[in-house]
């Protein structure tokens, strides 16, 4: 999966018959990495599911369960539910995520999320701490830049 090959991931994980014979957290990862391929292959509904298993075990690694945390959050902004969306992107920012892009991308969601709830002294202080953070992935940068426009003009 780190190489690129998606097919040959999805491969592997599918030759596992029998995953409740994984040990607890290899079979945390083993449903993290389902979610992850339903996540790529648009299917959100089976990308909740299996994260919400891989979560319900319990992470091995703290950063990973910030990490698939902030995935559950952004899978809810997916189907809409921006109560449980900030609900769980909170949770991530609280257990810590592996890296400041990833940080960025969380506080720049809880900025959209204020903005939407009519919070904009919330969403400019998370604005200010995305753009602080200086991230260096491009999609990042320009959400930074499109809303650095905008966030100028709103009151709070």
């Amino acid at each position: 999966m780190e190489s690129g090959d998606m097919d040959g991931a999805e491969k592997v994980l599918n030759s596992i018959w029998f995953p409740n014979l994984l040990y607890k957290p290899i079979r945390s990862v083993y449903y993290t990495l389902k979610g992850n391929l339903a996540m790529m292959k648009q299917d959100f509904t089976a990308a909740e599911k299996h994260m919400k298993k891989g979560l319900d075990l319990g992470m091995p690694m703290k950063e990973a369960e910030g990490a698939s945390l902030l995935q559950m959050g952004m899978l809810a902004v997916q189907k809409n539910d921006l109560k449980q969306a900030e609900s769980y992107i909170r949770q991530a920012l609280r257990k810590g995520l592996p890296d400041k892009e990833n940080q960025a991308a969380a506080y720049l969601q809880m900025c959209s999320l204020m903005m939407n709830k009519r919070e904009f002294r919330a969403a400019k202080d998370f604005f200010r701490k995305a753009k602080a953070l200086r991230p260096t992935t491009p999609e990042i940068v320009s959400q930074i830049k499109q809303l650095e426009k905008y966030i100028t003009r709103v009151p709070g």
